[in-house]
């Protein structure tokens, strides 16, 4: 019976080996490279996606900022000339645009959580699919290694 055991070990290791050396060729293969090729260009192109969303949304606040610097001095300059009631009012306008440029800039970094979020998700999906794939064709072997090894016990104590 430890012999028995022994043997079945054996033929897990010799499967778990085989099992590896496939994936590997797989990987290893052309077809294998095109889908690392396609999985890193769609995480290339999240990435992209970001950085050129993250890119516009600085330009967009640097623009509003520069805008608000632009109208807060003119109506600094205004407020030279004129009596301390507009001076009051430049500064509520400026107030505003701090805070609008604010909330730009929050609504901005919100959509970037959001859209890594997503990229990770489906690159997570990706992954748990390939794992759930590789899974079935290990157990589909495991099985057909079961039911070759019942044949060749029966033909052994045959």
């Amino acid at each position: 019976m430890n012999d028995n055991n022994s043997s079945g070990k054996g033929w897990a290791l010799g499967f778990g080996l085989i099992a590896g050396i496939a994936v590997g060729y797989y990987l290893n293969s052309n077809e294998g490279r095109s889908m690392q090729r396609k999985a890193r260009a769609q995480f290339d192109e999240y990435g992209n996606q970001i950085n050129q969303y993250s890119q516009e949304v600085t330009t967009k606040a640097n623009q509003l900022v520069e805008d608000a610097k632009v109208k807060g001095q003119e109506y600094l300059n205004q407020a030279k000339t004129k009596t301390n009631e507009l001076t009051n009012q430049a500064k509520v306008k400026l107030d505003e645009g701090k805070e609008w440029a604010s909330h730009q800039a929050e609504s901005a970094r919100s959509t970037i959580d959001k859209q890594t979020t997503k990229a990770n998700q489906n690159a997570q999906s990706a992954v748990n699919t390939a794992e759930s794939s590789f899974n079935r064709g290990v157990n589909k072997a495991e099985r057909k290694m079961d039911e070759n090894r019942e044949k060749i016990d029966r033909t052994t104590e045959s």
